[in-house]
């Protein structure tokens, strides 16, 4: 695919657009991370910062959060370069919250269920 640009489109630091930027460096993804209460060092590596937020978590599904708070930016940059759909950290928040109900409701373990609805509930 041919690229107008590789820098990213989400923050203003015009930065290369790898997967540890989009999803962990950029100011736009910090403030995702943020919004729904984790914090991290975005200067070390991705793997680092993945377990920094595991460990930040302390909870059986901090993967489930990982996994669609990525998923919820990635759409969120999506929409934007390609269908010029405003970007903001209330939509990243409320793609993420509705998709964590979802996995909790339909796809999660029954008694984790109550734990993730009540995480997700005091966001």
């Amino acid at each position: 695919m041919v690229l107008e640009s590789t820098t990213c489109e989400m923050c203003i630091l015009q930065k290369r657009e790898t997967a540890t930027h989009l999803f962990l460096r950029c100011n736009f993804a910090k403030m995702c991370w943020r919004s729904v209460g984790i914090s991290y060092p975005s200067t070390r590596s991705a793997t680092s910062i993945f377990n920094s937020i595991r460990r930040q978590l302390l909870l059986p599904f901090s993967m489930e959060i990982i996994i669609l708070m990525t998923w919820s930016i990635w759409t969120t940059r999506n929409d934007w370069t390609f269908n010029n759909v405003a970007r903001t950290i209330r939509d990243v928040t409320r793609k993420f919250v509705s998709e964590f109900r979802q996995v909790a409701l339909h796809r999660a373990r029954t008694h984790l269920q109550p734990l993730m609805l009540d995480w997700v509930d005091a966001l």
